[in-house]
């Protein structure tokens, strides 16, 4: 198949700053779908309405939902900015998890750097926690004071404050570089088939979220992001690039982030986030080749001029 690159222009909170990279058309949601958001600092979405079917992915605090219907405690979804079909990823999720409360902030957000940010009541660092926001999450937020953003919370009338240090006001810059620093922060969490945070995560939630820290949303499953950026052998690989494993191109069903010098940062239900080699025997032999994901500039999120040079 011959892939292409489709730029997008995202609806979602936060995210006009980022590039959605994907290799099929882009058709729009369903017209009678209502608009809600993540409530939860997590929230699963399964393939059908029970806790007890396959987890396929999961929503960020503050995310866009499409709410196509329900059925009994049940919502079924689409996340748009997570690429599976041309209108996002379907599934359910339990509607406690939703709120259809719209941020009043649109203009301005910042996206969390850490793997686990901490929400707090005041803005100190003994301050009690209202929430966590867990590794490219994106906060609405109304004011910058003495080094903490005043950020909203969805299903709360009070504020809650988020240390600068712990957010971004833009998208990092995306050498590889860097990319790997900010996959590396998640090494030795668990692994969760379709886990997105420090929790418990997948392989390609790994990929899909450190390439969102730096301004790119690739599709979310490994099989679709074989399909997006440009094939790069083995012997040319460079940090940051895509490598990918399977019995063969049509049936991938791994990936990783390459680190250099023949290894490679993946999440594997054997060993959780940690680095692998390409030269392991199993590996060497499933091993089905490399994309490159090109990166322009560093760019801002909404309202992402550094606060405190206003």
């Amino acid at each position: 198949m011959t892939s292409r690159v489709v730029h997008l222009g995202v609806q979602a909170l936060g995210c006009a700053c980022l590039t959605v990279l994907g290799c099929l058309p882009v058709a729009p949601a369903e017209a009678r779908a209502r608009e809600a958001r993540v409530v939860v600092p997590v929230a699963s979405v399964f393939a059908s309405p029970t806790d007890q079917a396959e987890r396929v992915t999961q929503g960020l605090l503050w995310e866009r939902v499409l709410v196509l219907g329900q059925k009994g405690p049940w919502s079924r979804v689409l996340l748009p900015d997570q690429y599976r079909t041309p209108s996002g990823y379907p599934g359910w999720m339990l509607s406690r998890h939703l709120t259809l409360q719209t941020p009043a902030r649109l203009d301005q957000v910042v996206m969390v750097g850490v793997a686990r940010a901490v929400v707090r009541v005041q803005p100190r660092s003994d301050s009690p926690a209202l929430s966590v926001a867990w590794l490219s999450s994106q906060l609405p937020w109304d004011r910058f004071e003495e080094e903490w953003f005043r950020v909203a919370l969805p299903g709360r009338d009070e504020p809650g404050w988020v240390h600068q240090s712990e957010v971004l006001t833009r998208c990092r810059p995306p050498g590889g570089a860097e990319l790997l620093t900010t996959a590396w922060q998640l090494k030795q969490t668990p692994y969760l088939w379709g886990g997105m945070t420090q929790l418990g995560i997948d392989c390609s939630g790994l990929v899909y979220t450190a390439y969102k820290v730096h301004g790119r949303l690739l599709p979310r499953d490994a099989d679709q992001q074989f399909q997006v950026g440009v094939p790069v052998e083995k012997a040319a690989l460079r940090p940051g690039d895509l490598v990918f494993f399977g019995p063969d191109s049509d049936r991938i069903d791994h990936v990783g982030l390459y680190l250099g010098e023949g290894f490679f940062l993946d999440a594997s239900g054997r060993k959780g986030v940690d680095q692998s080699s390409l030269e392991d025997p199993k590996v060497r032999k499933a091993f089905l080749g490399g994309r490159r994901i090109f990166c322009e500039r560093e760019q801002e999120l909404p309202g992402g001029q550094d606060p405190a040079a206003r």
